[in-house]
């Protein structure tokens, strides 16, 4: 995000000011992720908008597998739901939440077999007559515990944080160079 001159890898963290090689950057990146997605997401939930919600929490959701598994997106994003996610702990909702939520959003803009995110289902997700439907509300809330797991495994293990210094690298690297400029 640019504000005026500024090029921002987090609210209130300038991309001139990210620690790609240091013990800052967990802290940083959990920064960046809230502030751009999980906190986002809360207040469109909030505000009544739980479709905005869902399609920034699930964009961040396959971001996180990506930085966390690697791999092929469908394994990726399937095994962070199962391993990170309480609520998708079982394969077969991982794997529709996958390709009905993430695949509708990702390739059709929409979500797939009636798949809905709802405000008004009490736990995070629920099958209702086959139909998946997802509270924002409470995925917020996964997403944030995981991002948190995630953050403490980058903190406590240099290979991992070394791990997620250079994706950043590599796909920050234009942000990075223009910071610099």
């Amino acid at each position: 995000m640019k504000i005026g001159k500024i090029l921002f890898f987090a609210p209130g963290i300038r991309f001139s000011e990210v620690d790609l090689n240091g013990s800052g950057l967990p802290e940083q990146f959990r920064r960046r992720v809230t502030g751009f997605y999980v906190e986002p997401a809360e207040e469109c939930a909030q505000r009544g908008w739980p479709f905005a919600a869902g399609v920034l929490l699930v964009s961040c959701i396959d971001a996180l597998a990506r930085l966390r598994f690697g791999d092929r997106v469908r394994k990726r994003f399937r095994k962070f739901a199962a391993e990170e996610l309480e609520s998708f702990s079982d394969a077969d909702l991982a794997e529709r939440f996958y390709d009905e939520f993430r695949n509708g959003l990702v390739h059709e803009c929409r979500l797939k077999k009636g798949g809905q995110f709802s405000l008004e289902v009490e736990k995070t997700v629920e099958l209702l007559d086959g139909i998946l439907l997802v509270n924002p509300k409470y995925l917020a809330d996964e997403v944030r515990s995981a991002v948190g797991s995630y953050v403490t495994l980058v903190e406590g293990d240099d290979a991992e944080r070394q791990r997620l210094a250079g994706a950043l690298s590599q796909d920050l690297a234009e942000d990075l160079r223009v910071a610099r400029a």
